[in-house]
């Protein structure tokens, strides 16, 4: 039932491979053999917001859901986009919306005949607050290690989807 009022709805975006929020925006090029849907929730005419429990005044919600496939892999990616840079308020808003998805589909009891990784990205503009860590550590319990990422930089998240690591910068040599 969910999956069919997310493809049934205003929410899916038919041939989006991007999203934006406040002029802040992550995109990604599918490959050969992938399947990638974006959902856009965190509007009023989501109907998921609802049956998720999520359409309260002021409760926090991400901005939109990734579905990703190829082979038998099968990720669900929770995205808040930011141009303030709160990163507080940002993993409010992935965490939540993740507990209350996945309260719906125990409640429902919804035979998926599939497993799927939920992961969270976060795109975030401006500067990083000194609690950094402690926001690190709350998506890496809720997501799992590897499985999250605020990346202020880079639109592309398709290497993150695809569970390609981040290379390092490094640090440079002295002449």
């Amino acid at each position: 039932m969910c999956f069919n009022i997310l493809l049934l709805s205003e929410c899916f975006l038919p041939g989006k491979t991007s999203c934006e929020d406040e002029g802040v925006s992550v995109s990604l090029k599918p490959e050969n053999g992938e399947t990638v849907l974006f959902f856009s929730i965190d509007n009023s005419s989501c109907q998921l917001r609802n049956i998720l429990g999520l359409n309260q005044p002021n409760m926090a919600i991400c901005d939109s859901l990734v579905f990703y496939a190829k082979n038998q892999e099968r990720i669900i990616c929770f995205v808040e986009l930011k141009r303030s840079g709160d990163l507080s308020r940002a993993t409010e808003q992935v965490i939540n919306t993740y507990n209350h998805f996945n309260t719906f589909l125990q409640k429902t009891g919804e035979n998926f005949n599939f497993t799927f990784t939920p992961k969270a990205f976060l795109k975030l503009e401006g500067s990083v607050p000194q609690e950094y860590q402690r926001y690190k550590d709350r998506l890496r319990k809720t997501f799992g290690e590897d499985n999250y990422d605020h990346n202020g930089k880079s639109t592309d998240f398709g290497n993150f989807l695809r569970g390609i690591p981040r290379k390092s910068k490094g640090k440079r040599k002295k002449s």
